[in-house]
């Protein structure tokens, strides 16, 4: 199969508005992987203590 003609490769793949959306999904990625990756190591043990502790004051 020739790949590089085909609809989906010519229409979606190598398009402009497909690379950006490619771009923007893998910077996001980049940013919040350190955020998701601190919740399930630490996170979910110190926001369950917090509000704990707030709702016993």
């Amino acid at each position: 199969m020739d790949f590089y003609h085909s609809w989906v490769y010519m229409y979606v793949i190598n398009t402009e508005w497909f690379m950006w959306t490619v771009v923007y999904t893998v910077l996001a990625v980049n940013i919040l992987s350190p955020l998701i990756a601190w919740y399930v190591i630490r996170g979910r043990k110190l926001i369950r203590t917090f509000l704990l502790l707030r709702k016993q004051k």
